[in-house]
């Protein structure tokens, strides 16, 4: 692993960046702020290795960073209707940092943060943070982790692990925007993507969840066979109206399958997500601010990428028919997803 500066902080400490390269050379750079995947490596059809996510050059753009590219996201991933909720009597109060919504952990959540980073093994990276009680309006001191380790079968996995001395919430993703193309392509839309779920969540004019799952069959929502990501994104629909694409969660299905696998017929990359998380948010990169300045002196496109992130439900403390993202104090909360990827389709003809 190999350890460098990345830059000084606006509060005067110094971030770094790591790099973890595994035995058939599939490479992650990690940063300790925000916890961020900065880039990864992957080879195509060719050989050639790839960076297959989007990521910035230097640390003041990460301090910045409005569509969190990379970063770890919590205490909550997703949104929160209102800005509040309720834990055995007591309301809370959240930031509203998205309109009438609290999203990802609020102004200044884990992606604005600077993390303690360990090396655990020669192919992976521990780092923890340590959230104090009403960090952006959560309750409870709480210890979170995230392990990031890129294996032999080209895989990177994503280990999650929190503890609170006070119940509270914990739910954490990872918001990484993929290009199977490679960060210097222009768009998504030629993407195959197929995602193992019959229901999705819906949301209303504001982003926020109605609580209401609904049946993707005959619906634009419906990736059960492997389609093109463009080919419904305009489809003459609702949910699709309200936030210009795909920005929903599915809930997967529990049959011991992958929740998710892209293709990009370009670059031969193929891509397979498992989880042990209940449901997966799909993005498709509409409200990505066209000409953000990304590495290698790229200007950010909308759809240039896509999000999967697996994660509870949004807004699921305030839906009882939801997964609670509850956890009690003392209780050790932890989940995995990994990211695999192959050359040629990652599906079975």
């Amino acid at each position: 692993m190999k350890k460098e500066v990345f830059g000084v902080c606006k509060d005067g400490r110094t971030a770094s960046l790591y790099t973890i390269t595994g035995r058939t050379g599939m490479t992650a750079k990690v940063t300790d702020f925000g916890a961020a995947i900065v880039s990864l490596f992957v080879p195509d059809k060719n050989g050639v290795m790839t960076d297959v996510v989007l990521g910035y050059d230097t640390l003041a753009e990460y301090e910045a960073n409005p569509p969190y590219i990379g970063a770890a996201i919590g205490r909550c991933g997703n949104r929160i209707a209102g800005g509040t909720f309720m834990l055995d009597g007591v309301l809370y109060k959240l930031d509203l940092n998205d309109g009438r919504n609290h999203l990802h952990g609020g102004y200044q959540g884990f992606d604005k943060r600077l993390w303690n980073a360990v090396q655990t093994s020669p192919d992976s990276l521990t780092l923890t943070l340590f959230s104090e009680d009403g960090d952006q309006g959560y309750p409870g001191n709480l210890v979170a982790c995230v392990t990031y380790a890129v294996t032999d079968d080209n895989a990177l996995a994503i280990r999650y692990r929190g503890m609170s001395d006070k119940k509270t919430i914990f739910n954490m993703t990872n918001h990484s925007y993929f290009n199977l193309a490679g960060q210097n392509s222009d768009s998504i839309l030629d993407h195959e993507l197929y995602i193992n779920a019959d229901r999705m969540a819906t949301v209303d004019e504001y982003v926020s969840a109605t609580g209401e799952m609904i049946d993707v069959t005959g619906t634009p929502f419906d990736f059960r066979k492997p389609k093109k990501i463009g080919a419904d994104i305009g489809a003459d629909n609702d949910q699709i109206r309200y936030v210009g694409g795909f920005d929903h969660h599915y809930d997967l299905k529990d049959n011991g399958a992958v929740a998710a696998m892209a293709y990009c017929a370009e670059s031969g990359i193929g891509m397979a997500v498992t989880t042990d998380c209940d449901g997966v948010q799909f993005y498709s990169g509409n409200f990505l601010p066209d000409g953000l300045p990304i590495k290698g002196g790229r200007k950010v496109k909308k759809r240039m990428a896509f999000c999967l992130e697996t994660q509870f439900a949004p807004d699921a403390v305030h839906w009882p028919q939801f997964k609670s993202p509850v956890i009690e104090a003392g209780e050790c909360a932890e989940s995995e997803t990994r990211y695999t990827f192959t050359v040629g389709e990652p599906w079975e003809k």
